[in-house]
C-alpha cells in the first residue's frame, strides 16, 4: 500500500552534515512531515525502533563504523521494519556499486548530488512501490 510523503516516516542515514541538510530540506519542500536524520547506522536503528513505523530508509553506503550495507542487513532481519523500503543514497555511482546494491536487496539507488527538481517525486514513486535506480 502506497503512502504520500506527508504521511510517511522516513529516516535519512547520513554522516555528512551538509548532505543531511540538503536531503531533509528537499524532503520537506516535497511535503514530507515525518522525516528524520541520523548520522550512523546504530543511531538510525535505535531511533527507528521507537517510531510507530518506518516506511523508508534513505541510506548512504559509505559511512564510518558501519556501512549502508550493514544497515540493509539489519533492517531485513528485523520484523518491525519488514515493510520498509531501503534505498541507497550515495555518491558512489560505478556500475559495480549499483549492481552490488541490487544484488544485496536495496529497493532503489539515488545518486548524489541529488536532483533537486526530481528528488521528492522519486521518493514518492518509491513509496508507491516503484524501483528507482538513478545513477549519474
Amino acid at each position: 500500500m502506497s503512502k504520500s510523503l506527508a504521511e510517511s516516516y522516513i529516516i535519512v542515514v547520513e554522516d555528512d552534515p551538509n548532505d543531511q541538510l540538503i536531503t531533509l530540506g528537499l524532503l520537506r519542500l516535497g511535503g514530507a512531515n515525518r522525516c528524520f536524520c541520523r548520522r550512523s547506522v546504530d543511531l538510525a536503528i535505535s531511533f527507528a525502533e521507537k517510531l510507530p513505523q518506518v516506511d523508508l530508509f534513505l541510506v548512504d553506503i559509505n559511512m564510518p563504523d558501519r556501512s549502508g550495507y550493514e544497515l540493509l542487513a539489519e533492517v531485513r532481519t528485523n520484523d518491525q521494519f519488514k515493510s520498509a523500503y531501503v534505498v541507497a543514497l550515495t555518491a558512489g555511482t560505478s556500475s559495480r556499486e549499483v549492481e552490488k546494491a541490487r544484488e544485496l536487496g536495496f529497493d532503489g539507488f539515488l545518486s548524489k548530488p541529488l536532483k533537486p527538481t526530481a528528488f521528492s517525486s522519486q521518493v514518492q514513486e518509491i513509496l508507491e512501490g516503484e524501483a528507482i535506480w538513478d545513477r549519474r
